[in-house]
């Protein structure tokens, strides 16, 4: 087909049309190339996957799973771009060959594929992010969440501190456990774009070992009971269930036709699943009232920085937005991975040794990883001792 192409102009659909009638006269066209055509799938996978892994602006050229960058795709940088990746690969090959872990039994694609580095999506805002960390160590402030008058005269680190005081999450099992990384997404979840981060958040979860997930209400406009029917039901949810029937409640109020039949007039009392706490969630939702969304949503704008309806994410204190793009599930996964480090592995080995809850061992692991990853990075210090040197 290039051959086709004269003096360097670009391949054109009459170029493919023109080789595919030469070399297959029998052929009908439009069965190869119309958009009801088999092959068409491929080229739809191939775009959907190609925008899933959030490598950027084409062309893209991976070694192993790894990017080239921009300027390593010409035909002068290629080949030594090739080479060198090659010989670093060898290097770990060589030992993982040497310590057992890989052989002839061994499919190497597997191998490489189950490296803890390996992520299904790369996505440069969180890679390139400049984090705001958020001081959640509590002084001796005390306030109440839904007292708004109070909340509003607190600084930064106590209205932190109070947020994080009060908040409730979705966790792998309804008996205890650790969460080694603490999840907040932030949004206003009575509109399409909140809904879809929630929903997303909640696939994470479905396959997390080690997130757990709160929410802070960011609403965009006036608050009333009308704006935020969605939104009382989360909270209402969170207050009153189990995480076993919390979960499907959850991912219900996530979909767009549940939102639509509410706000068309359907009780959301009809949207309770089996099991669930009915009478608790029908009182809880009937007298919850708006002034903790009044609460989140002073949050947002006097320490997050971030105007009212828009989206974020903290992990581990570490905030992520405001986020004009949307957040999917291997974004979330790619998230926890990031902060999974080996500090947090450390933290938690430590806490798992104190006679607390495992809900205050979560918020304690939380609170050392933002405090500590906020400060700035230093190299360590060695004592060294010279033997003396003997002369003969």
């Amino acid at each position: 087909m290039y051959q086709k192409v004269k003096n360097d102009n670009i391949l054109t659909v009459d170029n493919v049309k023109s080789v595919l009638l030469n070399v297959f006269p029998d052929a009908n066209i439009w069965d190869i190339l119309g958009i009801h055509s088999k092959y068409d799938n491929d080229r739809k996978v191939g775009a959907s996957f190609y925008k899933m892994t959030g490598l950027g602006p084409l062309p893209q050229a991976l070694y192993n799973g790894e990017s080239f960058k921009l300027e390593e795709l010409n035909m002068k940088e290629l080949e030594m771009a090739i080479l060198r990746r090659m010989m670093d690969a060898t290097v770990y090959l060589q030992r993982d060959v040497f310590m057992g872990r890989l052989n002839d039994r061994t499919n190497a694609v597997d191998f490489l594929m189950d490296k803890n580095n390996v992520v299904p999506r790369i996505n440069p805002l969180i890679l390139h992010a400049k984090w705001q960390y958020l001081n959640l160590i509590s002084t001796s402030v005390t306030a109440d969440v839904e007292d708004f008058s109070t909340f509003f005269f607190l600084d930064s680190q106590d209205k932190s501190a109070v947020i994080a005081k009060n908040m409730y999450y979705l966790t792998q099992e309804d008996d205890d456990v650790i969460s080694s990384v603490t999840l907040w997404i932030i949004a206003d979840f009575d509109k399409p774009s909140g809904r879809k981060l929630l929903f997303n958040a909640l696939k994470h979860m479905k396959t997390s070992v080690h997130s757990r997930l709160g929410v802070i209400y960011n609403p965009t406009s006036k608050i009333n009971e009308e704006n935020t029917a969605i939104s009382r039901g989360i909270l209402a949810a969170f207050l009153t269930q189990k995480n076993s029937f919390l979960k499907n409640f959850l991912r219900k109020l996530a979909k767009e036709e549940t939102a639509t039949a509410i706000y068309s007039g359907e009780k959301i009392h009809t949207f309770l699943t089996e099991g669930m706490d009915k009478n608790a969630f029908q009182k809880k939702y009937n007298t919850i009232g708006v002034n903790i969304f009044r609460t989140h949503q002073l949050f947002c704008q006097d320490v997050l920085k971030i105007r009212p309806g828009e989206i974020g994410i903290v992990s581990n204190g570490k905030f992520l937005g405001p986020l004009d793009e949307n957040f999917y599930t291997e974004d979330f996964y790619f998230l926890e991975k990031i902060t999974f480090t080996n500090l947090v592995e450390k933290i938690k080995g430590v806490v798992e040794n104190m006679k607390i809850s495992s809900k205050n061992m979560s918020d304690l692991i939380m609170k050392a990883d933002a405090l500590i990853s906020s400060l700035p990075k230093r190299e360590s210090r060695y004592d060294i001792t010279f033997l003396r040197e003997n002369h003969r």
